[in-house]
C-alpha cells in the first residue's frame, strides 16, 4: 500500500496531526530507523518517546510510549515520526520472517561438525563477555567473570557532568534501566556475586548524580528500587559473606540521602543468616543509642534513617511491643503518638491505643488526626456521643464536607441537633473578602451535597464561596433559574481565555457552548450572539482561540 501524507492524515485526529506536523516543522523527531516493515523513531516533547510505525498490506499502524499511544490512538507522535519517515523517502525493506523455532535450530546443531561449532562459539564470545567467563569457569578457571564492560556500561548511562532538565530526563532513566537490566542478566547467567557488587555500585552513581538530573517524574526513587531489587535476587542466588552484607547494609542506609537499603528486613532475613542478622541488630542498636534526645520538630534525615531502622528490626523481631517501645523513647510530637496508637489499634488493643490518645491531646496541640482516631475507638465501643464530641471539635478546627459527613456517620440517627449545629457554626464564617476568599464555601458544599440548592444559593450570595464553587452551584441552579447561571458561566470562559493556553480555549469554549443552552431557555439567543461578537472581537488576534470556538460550532 503507497504511504503519504494524506494517508497519515487520515489515521490520526484533526488536532493530533496538526501537532504532529508542529513537531516534525521543529526537528523534534530523532534517529528514523527502518528495520524490514518497521520504523522507529524517538520524538521529543514533554518526554522523550519511543515510536514504531509498522507497515503492513493493510496500511500503517503505530504504536508510542506516551499515554495515549499506549491505548492504540495514533498520536501526534506517531504522525511527528511518520512525516518524518516519508521525508526520508517513506521506503521500508522486506517482512523478516519468522525466526526458526528451538527444536528445528537444536536438530540443526546436532549434525554440525565440532570443529565449526566451536569456532562459532569462540566468534561469539570474544564479544560476549559473560558467555566468555561461563565457557570459562566450565573448563575450571575461578573468578572468571571480568566485570569492567559493564561497569563502564553503568558510567556512560549513570554518570552524568551536567544538569539534564525535564525533558531529556525520560531518556535519561530508560538509558539507565537499560544497564541496570545487563547487571540483572548476570544473575541467570551464574554471575550473582559479581550482580552484588555491580548492584551497589549502580546505586552508589545513582546517589552522586541525582542532583545533577531533573527527578519530578520519579524516574530517580524507580531506579533505586529496581537497583536494590536486583541486589535482593543476587544476595538469594549468589554467597556474599553474610556479616560484610550486613554491614554494607547499614552503611549504605546511614550514609545515603535517598533512603537506599531503608527496609530490607524481614526480605534479607534469609540470605543475612543469624551470624548477619546479629551484626546487623548490633549495628542499627549502636547507631540508635548514639542518637541525641529528640527534640520537637527535629526531622533530620539522618535520625529518621536510623529511627527507621530500629523500628524496622524491633518490629522484625518483637512485633507491637518492641515497635512501640522504639517509638515510646522520642514523643515529642502528636504524630508520634498517633504512630503508637495506630500500631496499637492493629493489633485490637484499643483501650491502650485511647490512653495515648488521651496523652497526646493532653500534651501537644490539638490534632484532627488523634481525635478521629479516638472517635472511631468510642464507635468501636459503642459510644456515639462520645464519637460525636471528637468529631465536633474536629469539625469546628477544619471545617470540610469530609468532616461534616464523618460526624453524620457517627452520630447516626442523633444527627439533626449535630447537623444544625454545624450549619449555624458555618453560617457565621466571614463573607468572602476577594476572589481567592473561601468566603462560606464550606457551607455552600454541604448544602449542595444535601441538594439544598436554594439554600446553598443564598449562602454563596449571602457570604461568598471559591471560584470552583460557583461554577458548581451555578449548573445546579440552572435546572430552575437558569438566567442566574448565565453569569457564573461567563465569567467562567473569560477567565479561562486569560489562562492562553489550547487547554484553557478548549475549556472556556466548553463554558460558553453550555452557556449558550442556558440562553436559548431565556430565549435570549439574540444577546448570545451579541456576546460571542464582544469576544471574538476582543480577542481576534488569538487563532487557537477561534480555531476552538469555530470546532464547538459557536456563533
Amino acid at each position: 500500500m503507497e504511504m503519504s501524507v494524506s494517508t497519515v492524515r487520515k489515521l490520526a485526529d484533526a488536532r493530533s496531526f496538526e501537532r504532529g506536523e508542529r513537531y516534525f516543522a521543529a526537528g523534534q523527531v530523532r534517529r528514523v530507523t527502518v528495520d524490514g516493515s518497521t520504523v522507529n523513531a524517538t520524538v521529543d516533547g514533554t518526554r522523550t518517546y519511543r515510536v514504531r510505525l509498522d507497515v503492513t498490506p493493510k496500511g500503517l499502524r503505530g504504536h508510542c510510549s506516551c499515554p495515549y499511544g499506549a491505548d492504540g490512538v495514533f498520536c501526534k507522535h506517531c504522525v511527528a515520526a511518520s512525516l518524518a519517515w516519508l521525508e526520508q523517502g517513506g521506503e521500508v525493506g522486506e517482512p523478516r520472517s519468522k525466526p526458526l523455532s528451538d527444536k528445528r535450530l537444536r536438530l540443526f546443531l546436532r549434525g554440525c561438525d565440532q570443529e565449526w561449532l566451536i569456532e562459532q562459539l569462540m566468534t561469539v564470545a570474544k564479544s560476549d563477555r559473560v558467555l566468555r567467563a561461563r565457557l570459562a569457569v566450565a573448563a575450571g578457571q575461578e573468578n572468571a567473570f571480568d566485570d569492567r564492560d559493564i561497569r563502564d556500561r553503568l558510567e556512560r548511562a549513570i554518570d552524568i557532568p551536567d544538569f539534564i532538565d525535564y525533558a531529556g530526563a525520560y531518556g535519561y532513566f530508560m538509558h539507565v534501566a537499560d544497564a541496570l537490566d545487563e547487571v540483572e542478566l548476570l544473575i541467570d547467567a551464574g554471575f550473582p556475586d559479581a550482580a552484588i557488587t555491580l548492584a551497589e555500585y549502580a546505586l552508589e552513581l545513582l546517589e552522586s548524580s541525582a542532583e545533577r538530573v531533573d527527578d519530578s517524574d520519579g524516574g530517580l526513587s524507580e531506579a533505586i528500587a529496581r537497583a536494590e531489587e536486583i541486589h535482593l535476587a543476587a544476595c538469594e542466588a549468589g554467597s556474599p559473606d553474610p556479616v560484610e552484607l550486613a554491614e554494607r547494609l547499614v552503611t549504605c542506609a546511614v550514609s545515603s540521602g535517598y533512603e537506599m537499603f531503608l527496609d530490607v528486613l524481614p526480605a534479607y532475613e534469609e540470605v543475612l543468616g543469624s551470624a548477619g542478622l546479629a551484626r546487623y541488630r548490633e549495628l542499627v542498636e549502636q547507631a540508635w543509642r548514639k542518637l541525641p534526645p529528640k527534640k520537637p520538630n527535629d526531622y533530620s534525615a539522618r535520625r529518621f534513617v536510623i529511627s527507621h531502622l530500629m523500628e524496622n528490626l524491633a518490629e522484625s523481631s518483637d512485633g507491637a511491643d518492641g515497635l512501640i517501645e522504639v517509638l515510646a523513647r522520642d514523643v515529642t510530637s502528636a504524630y508520634d503518638v498517633l504512630r503508637i496508637a495506630e500500631r496499637l489499634c492493629a493489633d485490637d488493643r484499643d483501650d491502650e491505643a485511647l490512653t495515648w490518645l488521651e496523652r497526646g491531646l493532653a500534651n501537644f496541640d490539638p490534632d484532627f488526626r488523634l481525635r478521629d482516631l479516638a472517635a472511631d475507638i468510642h464507635l468501636r465501643a459503642g459510644r456515639r456521643d462520645l464519637a460525636g464530641e471528637m468529631l465536633w471539635a474536629s469539625f469546628t478546627d477544619r471545617p470540610s464536607l469530609e468532616s461534616f459527613r464523618a460526624l453524620r456517620q457517627a452520630t447516626a440517627e442523633g444527627f439533626p441537633p449535630w447537623r444544625e449545629r454545624a450549619l449555624a457554626f458555618l453560617a457565621e464564617a466571614p463573607p468572602a473578602t476577594g476572589s481567592w476568599s473561601p468566603g462560606r464555601s464550606t457551607l455552600v458544599e454541604i448544602l449542595l451535597a444535601d441538594d439544598e440548592i436554594d439554600a446553598a444559593w443564598q449562602a454563596a450570595v449571602d457570604g461568598g464561596c471559591s471560584e470552583g464553587l460557583w461554577l458548581r452551584l451555578a449548573r445546579a441552579r440552572a435546572a430552575s433559574h437558569p438566567a442566574d447561571a448565565i453569569p457564573i458561566l461567563l465569567r467562567a470562559a473569560d477567565r479561562a481565555i486569560e489562562l492562553r493556553n489550547r487547554d484553557s480555549y478548549q475549556a472556556a469554549a466548553r463554558l460558553l457552548a453550555e452557556a449558550r443552552g442556558l440562553f436559548a431557555r431565556c430565549d435570549r439567543d439574540g444577546a448570545f450572539c451579541d456576546h460571542m461578537a464582544a469576544v471574538r472581537d476582543a480577542h481576534r488576534t488569538r487563532w487557537a482561540l477561534r480555531q476552538e470556538l469555530d470546532w464547538a460550532h459557536l456563533p
